[in-house]
């Protein structure tokens, strides 16, 4: 009886421990490789939910934003193709994140983009709730610009709200990256001199009607 006891005590204090345990910067699913299943994902892609945090529909919402980012984050007056070449992003969701989890994963997959380094991760951390960015010192992105786009849809991400706020953040982050056109100040138009011959043929009718009658 003392065995049995003991035998299922081990059992129950070796599935609590697993319980606790989470992925690390080495054993976290990478959606572009042969991990794409346990991401929930149908076939290779961009975005991994291990937990099934989000449905599906969802996930292929983020995932199909992500492909489009690169295009988006293009810079297309640049002849180098580095300089010229968009932005790879992925997104990730993990029970305990923080922000040297994610700058670890991003620096673990860096052979995604080891040419031009224009790779980075979104990482949502379900236990506080935030979005961690992280993107190669090589990517025109910049994080203090990245961190205050993440801050303005902190709402969405407190109330789980967490495909609104991806989806935001990656547009803001792209847009952001657009160069605006400059308006242009039309210059009003002047009617001094269409004024001046409106009178300089006044006074020549004038002119000619008081020579007539003199």
């Amino acid at each position: 009886m003392l065995t049995t006891s003991a035998l299922l005590l081990s059992v129950f204090t070796i599935s609590a421990l697993g319980a606790d345990e989470d992925y690390t910067v080495d054993t976290y699913p990478n959606p572009k490789k042969g991990s794409y299943k346990e991401c929930n994902l149908r076939s290779a892609g961009l975005v991994c939910d291990p937990y099934e945090t989000l449905s599906e529909s969802e996930r292929y919402r983020i995932n199909t934003q992500l492909v489009t980012f690169v295009t988006k984050t293009e810079v297309n007056n640049n002849k180098d193709f580095c300089s010229k070449k968009g932005t790879d992003a992925m997104f990730v969701i993990i029970n305990k994140g923080s922000q040297d989890f994610a700058d670890g994963l991003r620096q673990h997959w860096s052979n995604i983009d080891t040419q031009c380094g224009r790779f980075g991760l979104l990482v949502l951390s379900l236990d506080d709730r935030s979005v961690y960015g992280s993107f190669d010192e090589r990517s025109p992105i910049n994080m203090i610009q990245l961190q205050a786009i993440i801050a303005t849809e902190d709402n969405h991400i407190k109330t789980g709200l967490y495909t609104t706020a991806i989806t935001n953040i990656l547009k803001e982050v792209a847009d952001s990256m657009t160069p605006q056109n400059p308006g242009t100040t039309i210059k009003p138009q002047t009617t001094t001199k269409s004024s001046q011959i409106q009178f300089s043929v006044f006074s020549i009718i004038l002119a000619s009607v008081f020579t007539y009658f003199l």
